[in-house]
């Protein structure tokens, strides 16, 4: 195109087509914009790890927010789940197929169920319209091994331990010949009894230590 252009020097031709160059070797991205230093990460899962065939993978993400499809938030998005595929436009929504799984209402965990075999993965975050962002936020694209039903899953995936059940908390009424001093007001999460250590002016008041 640039030699077709009279007049132009040997050095303009060469710039031109630097230019033409590099326009059309540009990838194209979306309109909405990300945080430096946004990042989509799988949170419990790592390259070469074997799972079960129903699995549940979280996920995480740094430098922006979570927010429902259609949500107008800056910094914010969805997750999408990319399974035995590559990257789709970066320009265009996300496709929704057994592929490519959209988590538009603001997910941050899923349970997949997976054919015995290795299996790719990766997160790609999408905007309101799951446009992928300019530039992109997607996590690295890992494999996984998939055990059979009644094989052991020997994962090298991070293992997630349960946090323990909160005991719950006895109520102990106010002794009747102490009633509470106005200076400790009874603590909000244990209504009946002081929250607060012993007034000195109610000597003989049960000691905290007894309460539990």
């Amino acid at each position: 195109m640039c030699s077709k252009i009279a007049g132009l020097s040997a050095l303009s031709v060469l710039i031109c087509l630097a230019m033409t160059s590099f326009g059309f070797g540009q990838a194209k991205v979306g309109p909405t914009p990300s945080p430096k230093g946004a990042a989509v990460y799988f949170i419990d899962l790592k390259n070469g790890a074997t799972i079960p065939e129903r699995y549940t993978i979280h996920f995480g993400l740094h430098g922006m927010g979570v927010a429902p499809a259609g949500t107008e938030k800056v910094n914010s998005g969805h997750h999408h789940l990319l399974i035995d595929t590559d990257l789709p436009p970066l320009d265009e929504p996300i496709p929704a197929d057994p592929n490519h799984l959209h988590f538009g209402a603001g997910q941050t965990e899923a349970e997949v169920t997976l054919t015995p075999g290795d299996h790719t993965l990766q997160l790609l975050l999408g905007d309101k319209d799951h446009i992928p962002h300019n530039p992109p936020v997607m996590s690295e694209r890992i494999m996984v091994h998939v055990t059979a039903a009644g094989q052991p899953a020997t994962a090298s995936a991070i293992p997630r331990h349960p946090s323990p059940p909160i005991a719950a908390h006895k109520v102990y009424p106010v002794h009747p010949a102490y009633p509470v001093h106005p200076a400790y007001p009874v603590h909000p999460a244990y209504p009946g009894y002081p929250g607060y250590p012993e007034h000195p002016a109610y000597p003989g008041y049960p000691a905290r230590s007894n309460w539990y």
